[in-house]
């Protein structure tokens, strides 16, 4: 029994040898695409209104941030990284985004303060190039 053990521990120290050196041999795979900026992702999609924008950076946040929920310090950092000027009334633009059913406000607060999610609604617009599906 204890040679039976013996074989099998040599065996599967062989196999173990093999995989190692198949790791250390075996290229990374290529990481892909470089991501999208906030400013290039706002730019392809040309936007007309503040409106559109504001729409445009909360979509950003979410699917390439990971932010989500998010709130007005959130998206006046996405216009400041996006090159765009800053409404001068963020919140406006929002409310009027949630008018239009493209963003409701999120269950919990962010950082003690209102917090938005993207609809549906407003996914679908923004990959339909501004244009209602």
């Amino acid at each position: 029994m204890n040679e039976h053990l013996s074989g099998r521990v040599e065996q599967l120290e062989r196999r173990m040898s093999a995989l190692e050196a198949w790791t250390q041999s075996t290229p990374e795979p290529p990481t892909g695409a470089k991501p999208t900026s906030v400013r290039e992702f706002v730019k392809s999609k040309q936007p007309k209104t503040s409106i559109d924008t504001t729409l445009l950076i909360a979509h950003y946040l979410e699917k390439f941030d990971r932010v989500s929920p998010f709130n007005l310090e959130d998206l006046t950092r996405g216009f400041a990284e996006a090159k765009e000027p800053l409404p001068s009334n963020p919140s406006d633009t929002v409310y009027k985004n949630i008018r239009r059913g493209f963003l409701t406000e999120a269950k919990e607060k962010k950082g003690g303060t209102k917090a938005w999610i993207v609809t549906n609604s407003g996914e679908r617009f923004v990959e339909n190039g501004l244009k209602e599906s």
